[in-house]
């Protein structure tokens, strides 16, 4: 009896260190500086976006936030750094929730969806294909009579092999029985840039810096990707209007890698919201044209699945990515 009892009380206390350590641990996070892994280029808008949430992030975490950037892969090369990053909350990942659920469809790549936890989103992308104001069609349905009677002629842009506007272009070219040039970049705004100095004929892009050149005229936009209407062109129709049954979908996400502490990631999401209602947060978000769009940890995992089952299952029915025969 006397040693079941001791026994009890010995698990008792093992119980109560573990959760004392718990919440130490918890308590004194962070007590280094915290590095954000972001995937794309210095100057594109998911830095910009990076670096203005860092300011306040750093303020709340009452440490220093370091932006790196890791681009490639079209914004997936930095997710395979899953594999050597610590789980201890002191490296976040910030880029496009399609390199986490619609890049694994396409190709074989170092991490898998399981591999992270998902804290925040900031914004969500609006896709949409421009062209230059010198084109030849001057409409949707121009640029598609013209790309079948030229196969393997035009080249067109996005911000890398496996991104939403690959996809997309991709299912347009079996539906439309057209054959183009598929051109990918580390980040939409260099694939912008690209189309403007005439080295594409279209643009497969996320509504950005670009826009500029859109309302002066330099460049035509000619459908939208998403289910919506797009913020800054709302008279721009949408490809379900054009009779289509598939849009893209894509947003900043922020995440950690999945076996960090679950108390550490609390800590990480609530400062995450916090520094994205900054109002400096919000002003950078509107200055690069995208819609303000914040979620908590629950909501934005829950949209990562879903989108991620949605792709898999188009490109399964087009025999698209890993599902190629």
């Amino acid at each position: 009896m006397k040693g079941r009892v001791f026994l009890v009380k010995m698990v008792a206390v093992v119980i109560f260190s573990l959760l004392l350590g718990a919440t130490a641990g918890a308590a004194g996070f962070p007590e280094r500086p915290i590095q954000v892994l972001c995937g794309w280029p210095v100057g594109t808008v998911n830095d910009l976006m990076s670096r203005a949430i860092a300011t306040p992030l750093s303020k709340i975490l009452k440490q220093p936030v370091i932006v790196q950037n890791i681009p490639g892969g079209g914004g997936a090369l930095v997710l395979g750094r899953i594999k050597t990053e610590k789980p201890d909350g002191y490296s976040l990942f910030q880029t496009g929730s399609n390199m986490y659920s619609q890049i694994p469809l396409t190709r074989a790549v170092p991490y898998d969806l399981k591999d992270f936890a998902f804290l925040a989103q900031h914004a969500r992308f609006e896709h949409y294909i421009v062209s230059r104001s010198d084109s030849p069609w001057k409409t949707f349905e121009e640029l598609i009579q013209y790309a079948r009677k030229n196969p393997k002629t035009l080249k067109y842009g996005t911000s890398g092999v496996g991104s939403s506007m690959h996809i997309m272009m991709e299912y347009l070219a079996i539906k439309e029985n057209v054959q183009w040039v598929h051109v990918p970049y580390d980040s939409a705004t260099l694939s912008a840039t690209a189309l403007l100095g005439g080295h594409l004929d279209i643009g497969v892009l996320t509504m950005g810096l670009e826009l500029e050149h859109v309302k002066t005229g330099r460049l035509r936009a000619l459908v939208c990707l998403n289910a919506n209407r797009m913020m800054h062109l709302p008279d721009l129709p949408t490809i379900l209007e054009k009779g289509y049954d598939f849009y893209c979908t894509s947003s900043c996400t922020w995440s950690v890698p999945a076996n960090t502490p679950k108390d550490v990631q609390k800590i990480l999401e609530k400062a995450l919201l916090q520094a994205i209602a900054d109002p400096e947060v919000k002003e950078t978000i509107k200055r690069v044209n995208l819609p303000y769009a914040p979620l908590g940890s629950e909501a934005v995992t829950k949209l990562v699945i879903e989108d991620h089952q949605k792709y898999g299952e188009l490109m399964k029915r087009l025999g698209l990515g890993i599902f190629k025969k």
